[in-house]
Order: C-alpha cells, then sequence, then structure tokens
C-alpha cells in the first residue's frame, strides 16, 4: 500500500532538490508543479524543519561555554495560524506517492529541505 504526500516551497530549486532526494524511496508519482497564486489550502501544514533552532541563553565569556535552549521547530498548525504572507509565498507544490514503510523517512527528507508538508486525514 501507498500513502499520498503533497508538500509546499517557497522556491523552485527548494521543490526539485527535494523531488530529487526522494527518488531513493521509488515513489510511483512524483511531480513538481507551480501556483500561481501560491498555496490556498485550508488544511494543516507541517512546518520544515530548523537549522539550527536554538538560543544560547547564557554565556561565560571567560571560558567560552553557554547553555542552549532548544526550540521546538516542527509543531503542526493550521493554515490560519501560519503568517499569511508566509503561505501565499508558497508558490511551488510536489506531489509523490511512496510506500507506507518509506513515508515517515520521505516527511522527515522533505521537512528537512524546506518543505511545508500538508496533512492529510486518512
Amino acid at each position: 500500500m501507498s500513502r499520498m504526500i503533497q508538500a509546499y516551497f517557497h522556491t523552485e530549486n527548494q521543490a526539485e532538490d527535494a523531488r530529487v532526494l526522494l527518488l531513493k524511496y521509488d515513489p510511483e508519482m512524483l511531480e513538481v508543479g507551480r501556483l500561481s497564486e501560491g498555496y490556498g489550502g485550508s488544511g494543516r501544514l507541517l512546518l520544515p524543519f530548523m537549522e539550527g533552532g536554538g538560543l544560547i541563553s547564557e554565556a561565560n565569556m571567560n571560558n567560552k561555554f553557554g547553555f542552549v535552549d532548544v526550540l521546538p521547530t516542527a509543531a503542526p498548525v493550521s493554515s490560519d495560524d501560519v503568517n499569511d504572507g508566509d503561505v501565499h509565498a508558497l508558490h511551488y507544490v510536489l506531489s509523490a506517492k511512496v510506500a507506507d514503510a518509506d513515508y515517515a523517512g520521505a516527511i522527515d527528507l522533505i521537512r528537512r529541505n524546506h518543505g511545508h508538508l500538508e496533512e492529510f486525514d486518512e
């Protein structure tokens, strides 16, 4: 059995990079398209993972050690909760169908490569 994936990106390069990386999962269907009006869905979007999602909260300049607070980076949000400008700036969509066994890996790959993933009710 397979599962459908739909992810949105700001740039064509981001979408194409994710498409090429997804080839390792041997998807049944894999395509990238342009949305002239930007993302217009009303579903739930999972935000991409952020690189270096921490803040230095305390540092000792004498010994160069500090503590880092880790920020949550990937909570599911409704498209209504996302800054409207950001949502409409998502002009590229990647659609794919991957095997159930590959789904978690494919989702992780997309989110680590700037993809805003639409969650489907199953």
